[in-house]
């Protein structure tokens, strides 16, 4: 995790909505394989390489982004290529059809931030690329024009050589961590509020942007403004697995969708993407789908409107008090496994962060204690209070630095402040009242 975090969502399938959980986005590591030509930059033979890049190198490659940029911008597919060193190797082939995905996206600002010496090549790489080939370290740097509020970093390793035009690309040492654009066969739709990106059928995409846009008027209605949203809709879980930069699908079967970005801390996220679950998503009923895609966009919002982080059990519970505004369940059937789990002894609290983790255990129950707590908050203050409630904590409350870097002190003293109650006073209340529920 990077900053505050990621915001995820997830449920069993068994329920009659999917539920919402925490679970680590991941990161890949070790080598990649170089899409198109099936080869790692790992094995080293480092007797002839150089220990820094040169300027004249570092000032090439950073061109050569610039160029594909202003390619990209201009739809000009000669331009793209023309930073390629050899136009008869595959990897020409790859970078004439990645230039196509790229086409179909509104991706703008495309650029370089650092260039950096890479690890050595291999001697039989040396032998394949040229004696001046090197790999380059390049941090590009994207946005979705029209969703993202701000640069997207993709750090991905080049293997460069000279040519009698200069500096080009060779090939691609080491995959950054996947895009949207990866996504293969792609399709892309849009409306002002949503882009929808994917391998999934057409059908389901639509259905998805129709799901989304309707979400955004709901998210507004309760938190005054909607964000603009990105999902991103892989065919099948291996899709979704090496979007999330996974290393396997361990605990995706309790996940519907995840809502992940970089963050930074005291900075709103800027670039985050909701990640449907093909398997899941698609178990889900009508009002299922519906509450699923509202509490994404509800993370996506409010991840992009505040700038600390606040505990898990007020971040799902109020994605899933927004969600499950969207629906007519009564909380008996909402909260069923909660309620179940209540009448057989376990005391009412609230969740801490880790329970939110599906590798661990069932998280439907988790979640339904985070809503009630949210539901039973807007019930005593009203759904104002709540939303400055959940400003404050996020944000808006001024505190001291040993109090901000604690996200359970920032609740504890936002409780009196903004609500005029106490912590301890809440839960005990909301415990009695999960109890009369409980039955």
């Amino acid at each position: 995790m990077t900053g505050r975090g990621t915001g995820r969502r997830t449920a069993p399938l068994a329920a009659l909505v999917l539920l919402l959980a925490l679970v680590a986005g991941g990161c890949t590591s070790g080598t990649a394989t170089v899409p198109g030509s099936g080869r790692t930059a790992s094995a080293a033979d480092s007797s002839a390489e150089p220990t820094r890049l040169a300027d004249e190198q570092r000032a090439a490659v950073a061109a050569l982004v610039r160029q594909r940029g202003a390619a990209l911008a201009a739809g000009d597919e000669r331009a793209w290529l023309a930073s390629v060193a050899d136009l008869t190797r595959p990897f020409a082939a790859a970078q004439a059809a990645l230039f196509d995905r790229m086409r179909r996206l509104p991706v703008g600002d495309y650029g370089a931030g650092s260039v950096e010496l890479g690890p050595p090549l291999t001697s039989g790489q040396r032998a394949a690329y040229g004696a001046d080939a090197v790999v380059v370290q390049v941090d590009l740097r994207y946005r979705l024009t029209g969703y993202d509020t701000g640069l997207r970093s993709v750090p991905t390793s080049y293997v460069v050589t000279r040519t009698p035009e200069g500096w080009r690309l060779a090939d691609v040492a080491s995959a950054g961590p996947a895009q949207p654009w990866d996504l293969s066969p792609l399709t892309v739709l849009r409306s002002p509020s949503t882009l929808v990106v994917g391998s999934a059928p057409e059908a389901r995409l639509r259905e998805y942007l129709a799901l989304a846009d309707a979400a955004h008027s709901r998210i507004a209605a309760v938190w005054g403004s909607a964000r603009p949203a990105v999902v991103v809709a892989p065919a099948d879980t291996a899709g979704l697995v090496a979007q999330l930069q996974r290393d396997d699908a361990a605990g995706l079967d309790q996940v519907a969708a995840v809502t992940d970005g970089p963050l930074v801390a005291g900075q709103p996220a800027a670039t985050d993407r909701v990640y449907v679950n093909p398997t899941a998503f698609d178990g889900l009923t009508p009002d299922g789908r519906r509450v699923v895609l509202t509490h994404e966009l509800t993370h996506v919002t409010v991840r992009g409107s505040t700038t600390r982080t606040v505990p898990t059990w007020l971040s799902e519970g109020f994605a899933d008090y927004v969600g499950y505004s969207t629906v007519r369940l009564a909380p008996s059937v909402v909260a069923a496994p909660y309620l179940a789990q209540v009448r057989a002894g376990t005391a009412p609290a609230l969740p801490d962060d880790g329970a939110f983790d599906p590798t661990r255990d069932a998280i439907g129950p988790v979640y339904n204690a985070a809503w009630l707590a949210v539901r039973f908050l807007a019930e005593q203050h009203g759904q104002d209070r709540l939303v400055a409630f959940y400003r404050a904590v996020a944000g808006g409350l001024a505190v001291d630095a040993a109090t901000a870097a604690q996200p359970q002190a920032v609740v504890r003293t936002a409780f009196p402040r903004v609500l005029a109650q106490t912590q301890d006073a809440f839960v005990a209340a909301w415990a009695a009242d999960v109890r009369r529920s409980a039955g």
